[in-house]
């Protein structure tokens, strides 16, 4: 944290925030100390990219992914596309999963409880800080104002994909795992005309859906009296649905039953997804050389991804107290050797009146994000020594999320659980009651609604001088000037219930679910063949229909028009008001950001060594200045119906500035003619993302229900405008061995990636005036070593006989060791909760360090190849090991059932997951090729371990996805 910053953090602490306080409560407040941070930029790639030619056919796909990894001066991986439109994988994600030291999740948002449908998060290096370009720019989404997901942007309009492990000085900052830059054409790639079409159709097994896919790409440059000029247009629109199967065990509570101390889970959840999702993108690139010397461009790309999903669900939810699961009379309770409940009968203290709090609900939400880019810029070498570029570029992104829940609300007296905390917890409940609306009511609805909006205006100037020297081969300095702006509303999740039995209400009085609205809005639903037939789920249940979801508005809006005369005390609180939400400033997130960068390299070379070495070394220094304005909120606080301290709410505007000197090293030595070996060396930082910068801070006081008296004041929040970039401190040490002209090539790497500074939800402590408080929001803390090696090969085995002449392979693991540190708990601030970052058991036992999230300790690709007389076949499978996802997340944060407060924060793990893919294409009449794919060929479940100390490790969840089947054909003239 830079001087300025730190000094920006005292001010709101001990200045503003017991100013706003005082505001409210009338109280002479002083703050004391907090931790707190800010932000920082992004990154373009190196300029010296190697000229390529246009390539068809996996051998030469390789081939010239090789000649870019081979002639840079950084470490990079590249995928080059095999043939126009026709990266050698579905998706962007999925292509870069084959590359050493790459690993995908399959998690939407990183959110255990919500799969995506495809592969979703790249991690380099064991690291998901990583930055994402277009064609050496900055491409981001509206909210994040950081970066674009891969799997948003339509593979066909990719020419190569770039992954950068050590950046050099005129890159722009901000990748602590790498960078990731796509590249697309240009006009002047090809040598004439270039046409390509292509279509597809995408079948999943589970969904038992088929979807479209097509694209086509037109290309052509022309020699006139005014230069050459180019013109190139590119089109993409493709559409996805799936399936996603989703069972959960949930975290297990300490219980004592019958005497004895043993560990109950919470319930189980079973969720059918259906996505659907359409994916449209376009290109076009402009250029123009009106002499040797100059060269100027135009492009514009744009993709838009569209994603709708269905989910339908049924959960057992256990809780604290009254409500808690108990065995019934029989007592048939099977329980493991660490004592948890693992199958049984069970019901609740007083099943007449409350009985077991079943629910089932139904989620219909769309997804709908675009981003824009528009640059120009001009290329210039007036002479053999000077070369100039500069660039405009301008980005638009948006993005709108419609979120809706509907959930009813049945009382079972008892159920039999089996299998709990496996891959396959199932439940059986008598099926006639289940089947029977009059059993329901209208519980819950929750709704969430994101608009999103971003925009950035940047310019470039870079200069090269080439000296021809015998060592200073040429100096390369620049400037890079960037505004971006971000304008973000959030409105959170909320979530309303009418009834549930730890309300206390008695199941007999509430009002149940009418003819009427069983027609109206409810339908009889079955899961069908849930997870190919594997697990056991309730036979039938209602839920609301779809279309009743998706109509949120006009469905509560009609269930809830005579709620108040159905009996007050459900009702109160239950009807759905808050439908200008999206007008409420506090759900705003303004950002204006502002970055100068500067930078010097020098490209150096010892060419008459008996082994040859060159690279460059630099600095880049970037400062950021960033204005987060948002509102400071005094929640209402009250005694006995009697207002202590009133709502207030102030205009907050957080600023902050920092600086970073970011130097770099990259060496490589030609051993021989066909070995290099590489050595790297620099500082990268990663800067949050607007949406963890808002300025949105909700101070609540805590009352002394007996004296009215205020205790405490308290700060909770999930974001910090002052939250600072990461850092990190890299270096790489690397051995390529090119041992034949036909792609063979074998690599071995040794990394090492210093971190400081991770973002993580922490509860300190700290005064106001004479009382005690919590601040729990995000922060930077604590720091982690990560240590790796990656090795590879491919190979081309020409001299077998024919026809097994055409077979290859590429082959390549990366293992990685890291430790975190990450402050540990301390004592109960409060004696409400433990303050600290780290994660917590049910029964408020620690974990100690846990390995940095994200990352798996092995991983590996193994790509058989053919390629013989017009046939390409492709059989791929990628691995990796077990990995922690995160702490804490949505469903594994249960309150603590010792009556002291507080949530746990229980690590959940992804298991070791591998698939399998193929593909075979078979070109004909020299213009066509047909081409059949397959994804997840092995069907394989996503699973979730959730680690737990005395209960012991058990499964959290597993989600079985479809396999997916492609057909289609392309065409080349």
């Amino acid at each position: 944290m830079t001087t300025k910053n730190k000094q920006l953090k005292t001010q709101f602490l001990k200045k503003q925030l017991p100013a706003y306080i005082k505001m409210a409560s009338g109280l002479s407040l002083v703050v004391g100390t907090m931790g707190l941070t800010a932000p920082a930029f992004a990154q373009d790639a190196a300029e010296d990219q190697v000229e390529e030619v246009i390539v068809s056919g996996q051998r030469a796909s390789i081939q010239s992914a090789q000649d870019v990894k081979r002639n840079s001066s950084v470490v990079v991986d590249s995928i080059v596309a095999e043939d126009i439109g026709k990266l050698p994988d579905r998706s962007v994600t999925e292509a870069l999963q084959r590359v050493p030291g790459v690993t995908v999740g399959r998690y939407t948002n990183n959110d255990a409880e919500h799969p995506a449908a495809e592969g979703s998060g790249v991690a380099v290096r064991g690291l998901t800080q990583v930055r994402a370009e277009l064609n050496g720019r900055d491409v981001f989404s509206a909210a994040s104002g950081r970066g674009l997901s891969f799997e948003s942007v339509p593979a066909e309009l990719m020419y190569a994909v770039d992954t950068y492990k050590s950046p050099s000085a005129d890159m722009i900052e901000g990748g602590l795992g790498g960078t990731v830059n796509l590249r697309t054409r240009m006009p002047f790639d090809a040598d004439g005309q270039l046409v390509s079409v292509s279509a597809k159709a995408n079948y999943g097994d589970q969904l038992e859906e088929t979807n479209g896919e097509y694209s086509g790409l037109y290309s052509n440059r022309w020699e006139t009296d005014a230069g050459e000029f180019g013109i190139l247009i590119n089109a993409s629109t493709s559409d996805l649905a799936t399936r996603s199967d989703q069972v959960y065990s949930r975290p297990y509570m300490p219980r004592n039953i019958n005497g004895d101390d043993v560990w109950v889970s919470k319930g189980v959840d079973w969720r059918r997804n259906d996505h659907e999702s359409t994916r449209e993108g376009g290109y076009l690139a402009l250029q123009w050389a009106p002499n040797d010397n100059t060269e100027l461009y135009f492009t514009a790309f744009q993709t838009k991804h569209d994603n709708v999903y269905d989910e339908n669900a049924f959960f057992l939810e256990g809780h604290n107290g009254d409500q808690a699961l108990v065995p019934t009379a029989g007592n048939d309770w099977v329980y493991s050797a660490n004592g948890a409940m693992e199958s049984g009968t069970v019901t609740v203290a007083n099943p007449a009146q409350w009985g077991l709090d079943f629910g089932t609900s139904t989620r219909w939400a769309q997804n709908v994000s675009k981003t824009t880019d528009y640059s120009t810029g001009i290329k210039w070498s007036p002479d053999d020594h000077w070369k100039f570029s500069a660039d405009l570029q301008y980005v638009k992104a948006d993005a709108r999320v419609d979120d809706y829940t509907l959930g009813l609300k049945v009382i079972p007296a008892q159920a039999r659980m089996e299998g709990i905390g496996t891959e396959k917890p199932s439940i059986i409940i008598d099926d006639a009651y289940m089947s029977n609306y009059a059993n329901y009511n209208l519980g819950q609805a929750m709704t969430h609604f994101e608009r999103n909006e971003a925009e950035a205006k940047t310019g470039r100037i870079d200069a090269e001088y080439d000296f021809d020297g015998a060592v200073i081969k040429s100096v390369k300095a620049g400037v890079r000037y960037s505004e971006k702006t971000g304008d973000n509303i959030n409105t959170g999740y909320d979530w309303n219930t009418r009834y549930a039995t730890w309300f206390g209400f008695d199941k007999n009085s509430i009002p149940k679910v009418t003819a009427d609205q069983a027609a109206d809005y409810l339908t009889l639903y079955s899961f069908g063949d849930f997870q190919r037939g594997d697990v056991t789920v309730p036979a039938n249940g209602y839920l609301y229909s779809s279309n009743a979801a998706r109509n949120f508005r006009a469905t509560t809006d009609a269930v809830n028009a005579d709620c108040e005369t159905d009996g007050a005390w459900w009702c109160a609180g239950s009807v759905y008001q808050e439908w200008d939400r999206l007008e409420n400033p506090d759900y705003r997130n303004l950002q204006e950001e502002k970055t100068v960068a500067m930078y010097i390299m020098t490209n150096y070379g010892f060419d008459d060594l008996a082994m040859p070495i060159d690279g460059n070394f630099g600095v880049r220094v970037v400062q950021t200045d960033n204005t987060a304005s948002g509102t400071l909120v005094v929640n209402e606080a009250t005694v006995d119906g009697v207002v202590v301290v009133p709502r207030s709410t102030e205009p907050l505007e957080a600023k902050t500035n920092n600086t970073h000197v970011l130097p770099s090293f990259n060496l490589r030595m030609q051993a021989t003619e066909d070995l290099y070996v590489r050595f790297a060396a620099s500082e990268a930082i990663w800067n949050p993302s607007f949406s963890d910068m808002q300025a949105f801070v909700t101070v609540s006081a805590d009352i002394d229900e007996e004296t009215g008296v205020i205790k405490s004041f308290n700060l909770n929040q999930d974001t910090n405008p002052y939250l600072q970039p990461m850092e990190a401190t890299q270096f790489d040490l690397s051995v390529e061995w090119y041992f034949d002209s036909n792609g063979g090539m074998a690599y071995a790497a040794l990394f090492n990636k210093q971190v400081e500074g991770f973002f993580k939800k922490t509860t300190d402590a700290y005064a106001i005036g004479d009382y005690k408080g919590e601040a729990t929001w995000l922060d930077n803390i604590g720091s982690g070593d990560i240590n790796g090696l990656e090795i590879g090969v491919n190979k081309f085995f020409d001299a077998l006989p024919a026809p097994f002449d055409g077979l290859g392979i590429q082959a390549n693991y990366t293992y990685i060791d890291s430790k975190a540190d990450i402050p540990l708990n301390t004592q109960p601030v409060g004696g409400d909760t433990q303050a600290g970052a780290a994660p917590l058991d049910t029964d408020r036992s620690s974990y100690g360090q846990l390995p940095i999230d994200q990352l798996s300790k092995n991983a590996f690709n193994l790509v058989g190849m053919y390629e013989k007389d017009g046939l390409s076949a492709r059989l791929a499978y990628s691995w990796r090991s077990k990995y922690l996802i995160a702490w804490g997340g949505n469903g594994f944060d249960p309150d603590f059932n010792d009556g002291l407060g507080g949530k746990a924060r229980i690590p959940v793990y992804n298991d070791d997951y591998g698939q399998l893919d193929a593909s075979i294409s078979y070109n004909f009449l020299d213009n066509y090729t047909v081409t059949v794919e397959a994804s997840n060929l092995l069907k394989e479940k996503t699973v979730g371990i959730i680690d737990q100390n005395a209960a012991g490790d058990h499964v959290a969840y597993s989600y079985a996805q479809d396999a997916r089947f492609a057909v289609g054909i392309r065409a080349r003239f």
